[in-house]
């Protein structure tokens, strides 16, 4: 570690700016020049590792070739006492993650997303994707106002258009999780639209102070970004245009070929839909409909050799682009000043939000895996996971369902029971943002299923702007209203619901639903409009409810829907189980052993 005053190539060490897991940077003088640099200096004990190397000494290399008003600019890079080193141009301010969504002006967070696209577009009109967009890697300097200046630094992960060398051996993926596209998880070719994604979770950040699939295990955050539609911003912050969520929703299709153009046209879109008239909103904004993207089978985290951009973006100068420093799997530390005296965060992770506090918290170590920078072994085969949960849905001759202690032809007829309405709320008629109570009793509804099942659903309040967290064996949940759950094309349709919530993820046998209903007679009308099934009872932990399974289910992908008839106070809801590469044996077996009760 270097101390104030220390003379190390040539430059006068001032203080420590950030320390990451990678290295540090610091604020230092020109020795002939009266200017202030940032130096980043790559740890000692990693200049043996060639690879680590090689994408240090690339990041001066790229972003010295782009020449942009909103780029951090590089001025030098060396080698001193085996320690490498670039100086680039200080920022004499923070970064994006400083942004408070409670008591920022959304105009703010469009204008510096739209600052951030003109870097990007510029970026890949000379053949350099980012790979790494996300808050903390957008500088800010000076105060708050339309004259704050904003830049787009940290390309270390980023790829020139003609590289084909690889950087990735290891089979890690360094992107932050949280901020990552559907292509970057999969492992397809990427081009300049992935980039358009990551910021377009960027700005769902600094609007709402949460990221878009927030949840403390990383398969369920990749199944999110692959499957599931992001929250409308509308609903999460009070006062946001209805406009802006297709815009939103557009900038993160799962299909690359679904957004816009380019950066600036996403940004522009923002624009309009945050200041204009709602009527005067385009309608061609709204995405269309959800087909999942497709999924390469792989056994783990990789990113391509290449990452050509399409031809129809210009191709202008074949120049590189800039790189960031390099991200290992274990937390980097952040520097112990406050924010505020550090000047630029260059190397430190994006500052952990809790979106039911809505201030900066400390993220614990095991919620650090999502939002923070994931590096070296995210977890082996999660794409691969994915991959075999895509090939787990495919049709497959001599499909088998589940068994148990008796099974039977469906009848059709149920238990009448008697049970307690839930207060009922679908999604307004109306294209208008809901209303405190509509966001309060959708709130309540998702809380009472989280209340009846605590063992499976992660606890949630009515007052809570966002429902998701873990539920059963590191399972992902989210809760969802009607107008805003997208479902499997093999799912069956469950009739008039009010509120669901949706797990995914962790070492479980199977994805599950619960589905809350208005009334039990609703409940009811859903398992009679169920397709063809074998109806039978089963026990789970000395209670005895009515499943009904699926008889055109997939070789592995067994599907069941669960009455809980024993329980007159859960005669309002349903549960569905879909199993997850697992044959009925095993499906059942995890059944048997969710703590239902």
């Amino acid at each position: 570690m270097l101390i104030t005053g220390e003379i190390f190539a040539g430059y006068t060490i001032e203080r420590l700016l950030g320390r990451g897991g990678m290295g540090s940077v610091y604020l230092a003088r020109h020795p002939r020049l009266p200017r202030l640099t940032a130096m980043k200096l790559l740890n000692p004990e990693l200049f043996g590792d060639k690879e680590v190397r090689t994408r240090f000494e690339r990041e001066a290399d790229l972003v010295a070739r782009l020449d942009h008003p909103n780029i951090v600019t590089v001025f030098d890079r060396g080698v001193e006492d085996e320690r490498l080193w670039i100086s680039m141009q200080y920022i004499d301010g923070t970064d994006a993650t400083a942004v408070d969504a409670t008591t920022s002006p959304p105009s703010r967070a469009v204008r510096i997303i739209a600052e951030t696209a003109k870097a990007l577009d510029f970026a890949h009109r000379n053949g350099v994707l980012h790979r790494d967009v996300k808050p903390a890697n957008i500088l800010l300097e000076g105060s708050g106002g339309p004259d704050q200046r904003v830049f787009l630094t940290d390309f270390g992960i980023a790829r020139f258009r003609d590289d084909t060398g690889r950087l990735t051996q290891t089979g890690t993926f360094t992107a932050t999780l949280a901020y990552a596209s559907p292509e970057q998880l999969s492992g397809a070719v990427l081009d300049h639209r992935s980039d358009q994604y990551s910021l377009a979770c960027t700005l769902f950040r600094l609007l709402t102070g949460t990221v878009p699939f927030d949840a403390t295990n990383p398969v369920a955050v990749i199944q999110a970004h692959m499957m599931m539609p992001p929250p409308p911003v509308s609903r999460l912050r009070p006062g946001l245009p209805t406009a802006l969520d297709a815009v939103l929703a557009k900038a993160m299709a799962k299909r690359a070929d679904e957004r816009f153009g380019s950066c600036v046209e996403f940004a522009d879109a923002a624009v309009r839909a945050l200041t204009a008239p709602p009527q005067s909103v385009p309608a061609q904004f709204a995405p269309a409909r959800f087909t999942p993207p497709p999924m390469p089978q792989q056994s783990s985290i990789s990113l391509p050799p290449s990452m050509p951009l399409q031809s129809s973006m210009p191709q202008q100068s074949s120049m590189p682009q800039q790189s960031s420093m390099p991200q290992q799997s274990s937390m980097p530390q952040q520097s112990s000043m406050p924010q505020h005296q550090r000047g630029a965060e260059y190397a430190s992770p994006e500052t952990p939000l809790d979106y039911r506090r809505r201030e900066p918290v400390r993220r614990s170590r095991r919620r650090s895996s999502v939002g923070a920078a994931v590096g070296v072994v995210l977890a082996v085969g999660l794409v691969g996971t994915i991959a075999a949960f895509s090939l787990a849905k495919s049709p497959a001759p001599g499909s088998t369902h589940p068994s148990s202690t008796t099974r039977a032809q469906n009848t059709t007829t149920a238990n009448t029971t008697a049970a307690t309405s839930v207060a009922a709320t679908t999604a307004p008629a109306t294209s208008a943002p809901p209303t405190t109570a509509d966001r309060a009793v959708v709130g309540a509804n998702a809380a009472k299923l989280s209340s009846e099942f605590p063992g499976m659903l992660p606890k949630t309040t009515a007052q809570q702007l966002v429902h998701s967290g873990t539920g059963y064996n590191k399972a992902g949940c989210f809760a969802y209203q009607p107008s805003d759950a997208i479902a499997e094309p093999d799912d069956p349709t469950f009739g008039t619901w009010v509120v669901m919530w949706r797990c995914f993820g962790g070492p479980n046998k199977a994805a599950w639903a619960f589905y809350l209903y208005a009334a039990p007679a609703d409940a009811q009308s859903a398992l009679d409009g169920l397709p063809a099934n074998d109806r039978s009872t089963a026990t789970n932990h000395g209670h005895e409810y009515t499943n009904y399974t699926l008889r055109d289910s997939n070789r592995l992908r067994p599907r069941m829907v669960t009455a809980f008839t024993a329980d007159p106070q859960r005669a309002s809801i349903l549960m569905y189980s879909a199993g997850f590469i697992a044959t009925d044996a095993e499906f059942m077996q995890w059944w048997t052993d969710a703590p239902l009760n």
